[in-house]
């Protein structure tokens, strides 16, 4: 049996925007939508809803069977703030990632280290700050 899977999407931004790039944005538009999917006919598992109510914050919802068959369900809001997700069921590091994550932390550290001793010895008239990343 062959399956064939068909995505609809709606173009909703008026063309004219695609023409001005700097044409200004109008405000967040209330918004809501939901979905499930499976593997198969007849089987679900995923599912996604999310909503909006046109203020910019979005509330939602996630949720998937892992490869160990459990049900992983993620709800989030994301804000002016960020992305504020909360997990069920977190699985709990490995020793091997927890390993990793702190060779990981320690690498980083001692990078940042070279680079503010570099940044140190040529001083602010020979930076060049038009590559500086702002996070």
């Amino acid at each position: 049996m062959v399956m064939l899977a068909v995505i609809v999407c709606i173009w909703a931004t008026d063309p004219k925007e695609l023409e001005e790039p700097d044409a200004p944005v109008g405000p967040p538009q209330p918004y809501s939508f939901s979905y499930t999917a499976g593997r198969y006919p007849g089987h679900v598992d995923r599912t996604h809803s999310e909503t909006s109510d046109g203020t910019g914050t979005i509330r939602g919802m996630f949720a998937y069977v892992d490869p160990r068959y459990q049900v992983r369900t993620v709800e989030y809001v994301a804000d002016a703030q960020g992305f504020h997700p909360v997990l069920s069921n977190p699985v709990a590091d490995t020793p091997t990632v927890a390993a990793a994550k702190v060779r990981h932390a320690d690498l980083y550290a001692r990078i940042a280290a070279e680079h503010a001793r570099i940044a140190a010895e040529r001083g602010p008239e020979q930076r060049d700050d038009t590559h500086h990343l702002n996070y």
